[in-house]
């Protein structure tokens, strides 16, 4: 399957079989071929407790990551526009999260405290970028990763 999605072949029949768990691990396999250390369902507490489905890290790339499963429904762009902004919270809270807790910072490797976060959907969206987010459905990823210079200013 993972092949498919490196020739950019249409590989949504492929993962809408699988689950939650099953699709953040085809998302994370990706990252991972495209060499970014990856750490699932990141887990921390700043004003509230949050979680993050993964944190992808290569260089100077950090991506604070959302899997989302939509399915094909009316009311999908409002559920899109929610989820960016709960990605865009929790982007901030790692961020002050990091630099509070130097043990967390060194234990991800991470180099530059620039997150970038992104939601990875199973189907292409509507909406490609709102405010900093990207969506990105999952055939996409491993473009986006190859071409991230030309969609990120740095």
């Amino acid at each position: 399957m993972l092949e498919e999605v490196k020739r950019e072949k249409n590989v949504e029949e492929e993962l809408k079989n699988l689950d939650w768990k099953g699709f953040e691990k085809a998302v994370q396999e990706i990252f991972e071929l495209n060499e970014f250390k990856v750490k699932r369902n990141f887990r921390f507490k700043t004003k509230r407790r949050y979680e993050i489905d993964l944190i992808a890290i290569k260089d100077r790339f950090n991506f604070c990551v959302d899997c989302k499963r939509f399915g094909k429904g009316r009311y999908k762009k409002s559920e899109i526009l929610k989820a960016i902004k709960k990605q865009e919270e929790r982007n901030k809270e790692l961020k002050k999260f990091l630099r509070s807790n130097m043990i967390a910072k060194e234990s991800l490797k991470i180099k530059s405290m620039k997150f970038y976060p992104l939601i990875v959907t199973l189907f292409e969206e509507e909406v490609i970028k709102e405010n900093q987010t990207f969506v990105v459905p999952v055939w996409k990823l491993n473009s986006f990763l190859n071409e991230v210079e030309n969609y990120i200013d740095l």
